[in-house]
């Protein structure tokens, strides 16, 4: 599934949640049964969910958890500067499910993408042995090629493929303007 974004910033919901993220998660939910199990963003939108998510109104709904262990009696640590680890789909089986948000290297700014490492049962066959794979017709090889200069000429290739079994358990949102 793809959302496009006509170059406007996150929208919050008031409620410590991005509205494009759970309509997104609710079509998936709705239309097929399946539920992401890990997201990526890049830095710009893990710093723009953070801003949008914790906020003045969403902050009666923080959660702060701390060890009851001997050693901690009546102290408590608070970090400066954090950021959101996990988004809560409510839209899954058992009551929701927690999302783990992961900042990738080479994500452009402006996307977020999601997909689900495990499908449910009624999708799970021979056929369909999860979401996606790499396919790999030949591994990584070096070809020195003939000297006709007076350096020496090599290249690393790989011959690999993307097979996407099930696309309608990704998502991607594109074009988020920063903000």
């Amino acid at each position: 599934m793809r959302a496009l974004c006509t170059g406007t910033p996150l929208t919050s919901s008031g409620r410590g949640s991005i509205n494009e993220i759970d309509s997104i998660m609710q079509a998936m939910w709705d239309n097929y049964r399946v539920s992401p199990s890990v997201i990526y963003v890049n830095s710009q939108e893990l710093k723009n969910i953070t801003n949008k998510v914790l906020s003045n109104a969403s902050g009666p709904l923080l959660r702060y958890t701390a060890a009851a262990d001997d050693n901690n009696m009546g102290e408590y640590e608070m970090v400066a500067s954090g950021t959101i680890s996990f988004y809560f789909n409510p839209f899954a089986i058992d009551g929701g499910r927690k999302i783990p948000i992961k900042v990738h290297p080479t994500l452009p700014p402006g996307t977020i993408f999601g997909y689900a490492e495990d499908l449910p049962a009624q999708y799970q066959s021979n056929n369909v042995p999860r979401c996606v794979e790499v396919r790999t017709r030949r591994d990584y090889y070096e070809i020195d090629w003939p000297l006709r200069t007076r350096q020496y000429e090599m290249g690393v290739y790989a011959e690999e493929v993307l097979v996407a079994y099930a696309p309608f358990a990704m998502f991607a949102i594109t074009n988020i303007a920063n903000g």
